[in-house]
């Protein structure tokens, strides 16, 4: 079996998410967080030792990435790390990376929020549970590549759910 490994990587907590290519389904959705008042050398060390624990079970085929934007140099800086990190685990297989608001518009729009992203997707995966922010952005990512890639079909819509989104706007949409 192959996999499609997709990513939300940081120094502090990368999400991931791993779909089966044949089911199109998830498999495996975890996150590794690392210890704060570690070395960066030691937290790239147990980011990869966590990622080479799963690629023996999981072999990937194609990797995606949720494109990095600059905000703060330094910080910026070291999540480039754990990019840099990814691409050598992974240096030969396919990488593609996504621009956030890629990610949001394959799923919804592009100008939605995480919330709103994490609950359409946990609408339309019921069984799926995310234990934080990272896992449900690396699932997104993932799911960006599937939907780009014409491997599901998909609909822009919550499924049997109300919803609100946004800071300011609420809207109800009853389906």
């Amino acid at each position: 079996m192959l996999y499609l490994w997709a990513f939300d990587l940081s120094m502090d907590n990368t999400g991931i998410a791993i779909f089966d290519l044949y089911t199109h389904q998830p498999v495996h959705i975890t996150s590794i967080k690392t210890n704060k008042k570690h070395s960066h050398g030691k937290r790239l060390y147990h980011i990869a030792k966590e990622i080479h624990s799963l690629k023996d079970t999981y072999p990937a085929s194609v990797v995606t990435i949720e494109r990095g934007f600059s905000r703060f140099n330094t910080a910026t800086q070291v999540i480039y790390m754990v990019h840099g990190l990814v691409n050598y685990l992974f240096h030969d297989i396919e990488i593609k990376y996504y621009p956030p608001k890629t990610v949001k518009e394959a799923i919804i729009r592009g100008d939605a929020t995480k919330k709103f992203v994490r609950q359409i997707i946990e609408s339309h995966y019921p069984d799926v549970k995310f234990e934080n922010e990272d896992e449900s952005d690396a699932f997104a990512v993932g799911l960006c590549w599937l939907i780009k890639n014409g491997k599901i079909k998909w609909e822009k819509k919550l499924k049997n759910k109300e919803w609100t989104y946004g800071k300011t706007k609420k809207h109800s949409i009853h389906t």
